[in-house]
């Protein structure tokens, strides 16, 4: 198991020597906890190295950031003074309980068995197909939900919740395998508008990847797909369409393990692309699926496509083929499946 501390390391200092002290106070529970520092100590500064210790370390999940204060004495001595979620003793309990999901999971999915291209394929597909998106895990109505959701308990405990949690959990499974993971939060961007976002960045191989497991799963429940790799280890270019964040992050160039690169189904090329639908028609495939790269990528390449195997399989003695088309045209992915 490794511990990515990549927030960490952007603190100065003085904020490394306060995130370990208030981490160290929080994982004992303390309800004061003293930290290196005299004098004045900003509640903007608490939020930064608060954001910086949570993103690294997912299972302190349990504190509440918004009532989470700083205070002094007359001396100058300065205290964070935190909240908790649960007691002591319920954090001991869920703790062990995430332990024995983690660790049954590693077994369940070979994971220590596998490459890290692999070990994030796995847990990828996982989520995927075990977490559903939490919509009512911003009611404030239903506090607790709203807890879990924005924390690995909602995929561990519930299967159940919204991308921070997510994005928390990929991160804790990667990093129990000795997989390089670290949380990004920004906005994604839709229809022209920006929400709040979180996602990951996972090193393969030696080279950093944006992943977005809650947008795969949006994009499986959108178009009724098993399994969806849209957002599956794209570089930063492909991922500023519909993604954008002001931290200072790894930069992602390498399209080595995107998952089409890696499969072989991503073209530049017009005949490539053709040659690989005409093998899929060969092996009486019922779903063709491609990314196409650059000029490839335009308007009504996918009708282009669907009329090739329409007009290969009458070739072939079949005739009144159903065809049902999806695409995400900002990152060139495509979908044919035929009935």
């Amino acid at each position: 198991m490794i511990v990515d501390r990549y927030y960490y390391h952007q603190l100065n200092k003085q904020e490394q020597a306060i995130y370990k002290a208030f981490y160290n106070g929080a994982m004992a529970h303390q309800d004061i906890i003293p930290i290196p520092v005299r004098g004045e100590f900003s509640q903007e500064s608490i939020e930064r190295i608060f954001m910086a210790m949570t993103r690294d370390n997912p299972l302190i999940y349990f504190l509440n950031q918004s009532a989470c204060s700083a205070a002094s004495d007359m001396f100058g001595h300065v205290a964070i003074c935190p909240q908790y979620f649960f007691t002591k003793e319920k954090v001991k309990e869920y703790n062990r309980k995430i332990e024995k999901v983690v660790n049954e999971l590693a077994g369940q999915l070979h994971l220590l068995e596998c490459n890290d291209y692999e070990k994030e394929l796995r847990v990828h597909d996982w989520i995927c197909q075990n977490v559903k998106y939490d919509y009512e895990g911003t009611d404030k109505n239903k506090i607790s939900r709203v807890i879990a959701s924005h924390n690995i308990l909602g995929v561990f405990a519930y299967h159940k919740a919204q991308c921070e949690g997510i994005a928390k959990a990929v991160k804790v499974l990667l990093n129990a395998v000795d997989v390089k993971c670290i949380v990004v939060t920004g906005d994604s961007v839709k229809n022209g508008q920006s929400v709040p976002h979180a996602w990951n960045i996972v090193d393969i191989e030696g080279d950093p990847y944006q992943l977005d497991v809650t947008w795969n799963i949006g994009a499986m429940e959108q178009n009724n797909r098993l399994v969806a790799y849209d957002y599956f280890n794209l570089t930063d270019e492909l991922m500023r369409q519909d993604h954008k964040t002001d931290n200072s992050l790894p930069e992602c160039k390498s399209k080595k393990a995107n998952y089409y690169v890696r499969r072989g189904c991503s073209f530049q090329m017009r005949y490539q692309l053709m040659a690989y639908i005409d093998r899929l028609i060969e092996r009486n495939e019922q779903i063709y699926e491609f990314r196409a790269e650059g000029r490839l990528n335009k308007t009504g390449i996918e009708k282009e496509v669907a009329d090739r195997i329409v007009q290969r399989l009458y070739e072939r003695g079949r005739s009144g083929v159903g065809i049902k088309t999806c695409f995400n045209r900002n990152l060139g992915i495509y979908r044919i499946e035929i009935s």
